[in-house]
C-alpha cells in the first residue's frame, strides 16, 4: 500500500510538471522543470570553467540537454510511478501469459516501461477490470506525454528562432559596438522621424513577444550561443540605451512628437518590462546591485550626440544637462543589463562590442 501511494505521488507530480510546463505555461508555475533548469545550468558554468580544450563551448549545449533532460525526468518519473503502482499486483491483478509471474520490482518497470511507451509485448497481461483499465490509462499517458513533448519541443525552438532574428536585427542595425546613436541617427532619415514610428514600434512589439515566449518557455534563457549578439543583455542593452537617447539626446523644442509619442514610451516600457520581470525569475536580488560605470556612460552620450550631429540631428542645447539625465536613467537599468550577462557567462566588453572576441582571438 504504501509503495501504491508514493507511486501515485511520483505519477501526479509528474503530470502537473507536464501540464504546467506544456500547457499552461508560465515562469513560476513549475514544479521540477525550472528547478532542474536552473540547477542543470549551475552544473555547465562549473563545467566551463574547468581548464580543459573546448570548455568555452560547453555553456551552447545546455540548452538542448535541457530539453532532452526535462522529457527524460518526465518519462522516468512516470514509469517509476506506475511501476510502484503496479508492483504490488503482480502474480494477481497482473499475470504472466505463460508460466510462474515474476513478483521483483524489475518486472514491474518491464511492464510499466512497455506499457507507457505502448509497445504492447504482452508477456504480461492484465488479469481483472481494474488492472485493465490502469493499464489503458497508462498507455494514454504515455502516448499524451510524447505528443505534448514533441509540440514543447517544436514550440520552444519556433521562438528561439524569432529571439536569434530579433537578436541579429538589432545587431545589424546597431553596429558591432551595441551603439544606438547609429541607430538612432539612421533611423531619422530624411525627416524628423517620420518613419521611425513604425521601427520603433516593431522592436517594442519583438521585445514584448520575447519576455512572454520567456515566460512561456523559461528554457530559452538557457539556450546561450557563444556569439554573443544572440544575448538577452544585448538585446536589452540596445533596445534601451536607444529609448535614453531618444529621451535625452534629441531637442526637445524640434523632434518633441518623437519623443513624446506612445512609440517610443512603450519601447522604454517594453525593455524595462523585459528586464525587471525576468530578473525575478532567474536572477536573485544580490545580483541586481552592480557598479555603475557613470564616466563611461558620460562618454558614450557625448559621442552619441556628436554623431547624431553629424548626421544632422539636432541634439539638447546643454549637452551637460541632456549627459545628467542620461546617465540617471541608465542608471535605472544598466545593473540588471549587467546581471544577466554576468549570470550568462558574458564578459561586458564582448557585450558592448562582440568583435573583441575576434581580434583577441
Amino acid at each position: 500500500m504504501l509503495a501504491q501511494i508514493l507511486g501515485i505521488g511520483i505519477i501526479l507530480v509528474a503530470l502537473i510538471d507536464v501540464y504546467l510546463t506544456v500547457l499552461y505555461p508560465r515562469t513560476h508555475k513549475s514544479v521540477m522543470s525550472l528547478k532542474l533548469c536552473k540547477s542543470t545550468w549551475e552544473i555547465f558554468r562549473y563545467l566551463s570553467r574547468v581548464p580543459i580544450r573546448g570548455s568555452d563551448k560547453i555553456l551552447s549545449y545546455c540548452g538542448p540537454t535541457l530539453l532532452i533532460l526535462i522529457v527524460f525526468i518526465w518519462v522516468c518519473s512516470l514509469i517509476l510511478g506506475f511501476a510502484l503502482l503496479i508492483w504490488p499486483t503482480l502474480g494477481s491483478g497482473i499475470q504472466a501469459s505463460q508460466g510462474q509471474t515474476p513478483t521483483d520490482f524489475s518486472t514491474a518497470l518491464y511492464y510499466s516501461g512497455f506499457t507507457l511507451t505502448t509497445l504492447g509485448v504482452g508477456d504480461l497481461v492484465p488479469k481483472t477490470n481494474l488492472w485493465k483499465l490502469i493499464t489503458i490509462l497508462e498507455s494514454a499517458v504515455g502516448f499524451s506525454v510524447f505528443t505534448a513533448s514533441l509540440t514543447y519541443l517544436l514550440s520552444v525552438y519556433s521562438a528561439l528562432t524569432r529571439r536569434n532574428t530579433f537578436a541579429l536585427s538589432l545587431f545589424h542595425r546597431s553596429g558591432s559596438e551595441a551603439d544606438a546613436g547609429l541607430f538612432l541617427a539612421q533611423l531619422k532619415g530624411y525627416d524628423r522621424f517620420e518613419t521611425a514610428f513604425e521601427d520603433i514600434s516593431s522592436i517594442s512589439r519583438d521585445l514584448l513577444f520575447l519576455l512572454e515566449s520567456h515566460h512561456a518557455y523559461p528554457i530559452l534563457h538557457y539556450f546561450r550561443f557563444q556569439e554573443v549578439q544572440y544575448s538577452l543583455a544585448r538585446i536589452a542593452l540596445v533596445s534601451l540605451d536607444l529609448a535614453t537617447l531618444i529621451k535625452t539626446a534629441l531637442h526637445p523644442q524640434e523632434y518633441g512628437p518623437f519623443i513624446n509619442s506612445s512609440a517610443v514610451n512603450e519601447l522604454e516600457s517594453s525593455g524595462l518590462d523585459l528586464l525587471f520581470q525576468l530578473s525575478d525569475s532567474f536572477l536573485g536580488q544580490d545580483k541586481l546591485d552592480q557598479p555603475a560605470f557613470e564616466k563611461e556612460w558620460r562618454s558614450r552620450y557625448l559621442r552619441a550626440s556628436s554623431l547624431l550631429q553629424s548626421y544632422d540631428v539636432k541634439t539638447v542645447p546643454d549637452l551637460a544637462i541632456g549627459a545628467d539625465k542620461y546617465v540617471a536613467r541608465r542608471r535605472q537599468w544598466n545593473g540588471v543589463v549587467l546581471a544577466f550577462a554576468n549570470y550568462m557567462d558574458y564578459r561586458w566588453s564582448n557585450i558592448v562590442n562582440p568583435e573583441a572576441e575576434k581580434f583577441k582571438e
